[in-house]
């Protein structure tokens, strides 16, 4: 526990605009272009900043919530006293600090006393804030006195602050979820000169979606998505989404080559299982659960028979489900449902797993290159995922009564995007969308979907209800 000179010393080391009225440049630019680069999870967090409630935010290791953190305070300095801003990581090795301590000095040291409701708000951001035991009741105690504090924290794992905020703070925390870069800002990163252009193009698809539901006919989408093929420059759209399904969106990886994403994935995912996994969870045998991920990378997109895998990896079925669970609250993995309105019925059929980052999917089965381009079934596993993934963002833009599953009879579809009672089902194809139509038809028919969409190479139409829409255009949609 840091008490005295220790204590005054951290705070001061964390917080340099309270010395220079600005946050470091390499803090909000970590990749050394000479601006910050802002991706849209900051306008929606930024947009939080004044709300009463904490908000947490929850995301995988090295997706880039620290740099946002820095770039949300480095906005705020243009706004308010720099002395009114504090941080403070948790995840410095060595560093044991009491948080209602931390607190406490901060605002005797730079603020003077808690500030009233009458005050001027005070921004305090928490760093990996699951490493303090009882955090949330420290936290529920000065979110109850009424201080005009507004409370920002973050985690690498799901698990510790789900499992806080269910426990002291119902009502209190709004969970925000931050994954690797998706397919939009991979854009506008690499296509500065249109990053405007890329996100106005975004929304309006998101938009005109929204307005396809309402009026259960894909007709806006599709004008929506033929503008958008004559404003932007598909060719170089297009060559970037190569890249982005060999190595996915970590911020880190974005001017790597291949060979050191790969790398670098394989360093992080060590990282990821030994650090949070092995210590959050108090896992005995790291190496299953490295096996087990090979063996979600392999069936990425297919059904996850549990009896089948636990006797694949040789581990007790108990075992099996609980490291499953694991790698769910550390962002790792997802399953998906069958899709049926009888609870009963989903419970009796199979899930679908996916390994939610198609760079590490690659890297651990050693495809990160192009040879991925020819091998179509490969290929169509990678598709898939990263459709699953932004499946994932669109359902979190639609709000909470949207869920994901799947669909199989006679043929299989691939994702059912449920909207607020509506399904809608979601194929992905590498190849001749063609044959895809008759099991979309079967399942419009039996669930009265409002339309369907398959997701072609090229192709953009509509006919009998259902758009088929390049992936590009379906990624920037999410």
């Amino acid at each position: 526990m840091m008490f005295g000179e220790d204590m005054l010393r951290a705070l001061s080391l964390q917080n340099p605009w309270w010395r220079t009225g600005k946050v470091p440049q390499e803090f909000v630019d970590p990749l050394g272009l000479g601006r910050p680069f802002y991706r849209r999870d900051f306008y929606a967090l930024r947009d939080r900043l004044e709300e009463e409630k904490i908000t947490a935010l929850v995301g995988p290791r090295q997706v880039g919530k620290t740099t946002t953190v820095y770039q949300l305070i480095d906005w705020l300095l243009g706004r308010v006293n720099p002395s009114r801003v504090m941080f403070f990581s948790f995840d410095f090795p060595g560093l044991h600090a009491d948080l209602d301590q931390v607190i406490r000095t901060y605002l005797e040291l730079k603020v003077g006393k808690p500030p009233r409701r009458s005050d001027p708000r005070v921004y305090i951001f928490l760093d990996e804030i699951g490493r303090v035991p009882e955090w949330s009741r420290t936290l529920k105690g000065w979110q109850d006195l009424k201080y005009n504090i507004k409370f920002f924290v973050t985690n690498s794992s799901a698990s510790e602050l789900l499992v806080g905020s269910s426990e002291s703070l119902v009502g209190r925390v709004e969970l925000y979820s931050m994954m690797q870069l998706k397919f939009v800002d991979y854009l506008r990163f690499h296509l500065p000169e249109q990053a405007e252009l890329v996100n106005s193009v975004s929304l309006s698809l998101r938009d005109q979606f929204r307005a396809s539901l309402r009026r259960r006919d894909p007709s806006p989408l599709l004008e929506s998505a033929r503008r958008a093929c004559m404003l932007l420059d598909e060719p170089e759209i297009t060559r970037r989404l190569v890249e982005y399904l060999l190595k996915d969106g970590y911020p880190e990886l974005l001017n790597k080559s291949l060979a050191e994403s790969s790398l670098r994935l394989r360093q992080y995912l060590s990282l990821t299982l030994y650090k949070d996994v092995v210590r959050i969870f108090r896992v005995r045998n790291a190496r299953e659960l490295e096996d087990l991920l090979v063996y979600v990378a392999r069936s990425s997109g297919g059904l996850f028979v549990d009896e089948s895998a636990s006797r694949t990896l040789g581990i007790s079925a108990n075992t099996l489900k609980a490291y499953m669970e694991y790698l769910r609250l550390v962002f790792l993995v997802s399953r998906s449902e069958y899709y049926s309105r009888s609870r009963a019925a989903r419970i009796r059929k199979c899930d679908k797993v996916y390994l939610l980052n198609v760079g590490l999917l690659n890297a651990l089965l050693g495809q990160m290159d192009e040879s991925l381009l020819e091998n179509r079934e490969a290929l169509g596993r990678v598709v898939e995922t990263v459709v699953y993934e932004h499946c994932m963002r669109l359902r979190f833009n639609l709000g909470s009564q949207a869920d994901l599953f799947y669909w199989r009879n006679r043929g299989e579809v691939d994702i059912v995007l449920e909207v607020g009672g509506e399904a809608i089902p979601i194929e992905v194809t590498v190849g001749k969308a063609s044959r895809k139509l008759g099991v979309m038809e079967e399942f419009m028919r039996k669930h009265d979907s409002p339309f369907g969409i398959i997701i072609t190479e090229k192709e953009l139409k509509v006919g009998g209800g259902v758009i088929w829409i390049p992936l590009w255009l379906f990624l920037l949609m999410c």
